[in-house]
């Protein structure tokens, strides 16, 4: 049975979105950098642990390896995760790349032209998102985040605060083709009833994950689970 890796900043959420949209036959492994989200010297720390975790998750026979935490992510920057982890995949021979940049080519896979985010971030933070967006080549009509800047607060967060902000933006902008919701928690549920009700794609980071790893090992997407994963894979549009 073919494995895919994820890891996590801090913990992992159980029951996760990652049951629902990967196919039966494909395993899903984790590892934690043990982020205490907030604290001082945190982010460089579990940013340095990274390399570390591809290792024990190629180790375990993963074959494709994303690495989650937005904020991250965009604070390293693209041509920094470029040089990271081209650098793994050419030791290791494992793919891998962050879920921003997964996202980022999966809204790029579907066409998109005007991207809303809506984000669990301040500000700042969605000012880094976009930057990243922009390297990446996704243009991104507007971001808007619920302001969220530790571990407690994020927790107090549910998935209808982002539903009701996704919601509550869209109007302010017709022309945008798809929302990006960077959160976390499971949102698959919200993400599918908005999509529904829009028609335009709604991609959140658990879908990007499973669209990009299964396009990487070369395995079939799932239909019925949302445009994304309804879509199938074009090689040549998923390797960062």
């Amino acid at each position: 049975m073919p494995k895919i890796g994820s890891i996590s900043p801090s913990v992992v959420q159980l029951p996760s979105d990652l049951n629902e949209v990967l196919p039966a036959d494909v395993t899903a492994i984790v590892a934690t950098l043990n982020n205490r989200n907030g604290k001082p010297g945190e982010e460089e720390r579990s940013n340095a642990a990274i390399p570390g975790a591809v290792h024990v998750l190629a180790d375990e026979g993963a074959r494709a390896i994303v690495v989650m935490g937005i904020p991250n992510a965009a604070r390293r920057g693209y041509a920094a995760e470029q040089e990271l982890f081209g650098s793994l995949a050419r030791e290791r021979g494992v793919p891998s790349v962050s879920s921003l940049t997964a996202t980022a080519l999966a809204c790029l896979h579907l066409g998109v032209r005007h991207a809303l985010l809506v984000t669990q971030y301040d500000e700042p933070s969605n000012e880094r998102i976009i930057a990243f967006c922009s390297d990446v080549g996704l243009a991104v009509e507007a971001a808007v985040g619920l302001g969220c800047r530790n571990a407690d607060e994020v927790n107090a967060k549910t998935a209808a605060d982002y539903d009701a902000l996704a919601r509550a933006t869209l109007p302010r902008y017709p022309q945008c083709d798809a929302v990006v919701i960077f959160a976390r928690g499971n949102m698959l549920g919200i993400s599918r009833a908005l999509e529904d009700e829009k028609n335009i794609p709604v991609i959140e980071q658990t879908q990007a994950t499973a669209w990009w790893s299964l396009a990487q090992i070369g395995h079939p997407t799932s239909s019925g689970l949302g445009k994304l994963l309804s879509s199938g894979a074009a090689p040549t549009a998923v390797t960062a």
